[in-house]
């Protein structure tokens, strides 16, 4: 099963990015509710990184990474 993430950067008050990555999201997670979600934080003022308030969305995404491990044979 791969892992899956969601990611989101925002604008903050000192003109910064601030970007908040949600490890195991659900996979079935849509643009309209990353966009949500965003919303909700910067009307909620949840998070200040370095004491500087997220001011506007700026990109969301959704990143599945599959891994695939291999058995390692002696030479």
């Amino acid at each position: 099963m791969p892992d899956v993430k969601a990611t989101m950067v925002f604008k903050r008050a000192d003109g910064k990015n601030a970007t908040l990555t949600v490890a195991d999201a659900k996979p079935a997670v849509t643009a309209a509710d990353i966009n949500a979600a965003m919303d909700q934080i910067i009307a909620k003022n949840v998070f200040a990184p370095d004491s500087s308030n997220l001011t506007a969305k700026v990109s969301g995404q959704l990143i599945s990474t599959t891994t695939t491990d291999f058995a390692m044979t002696t030479v």
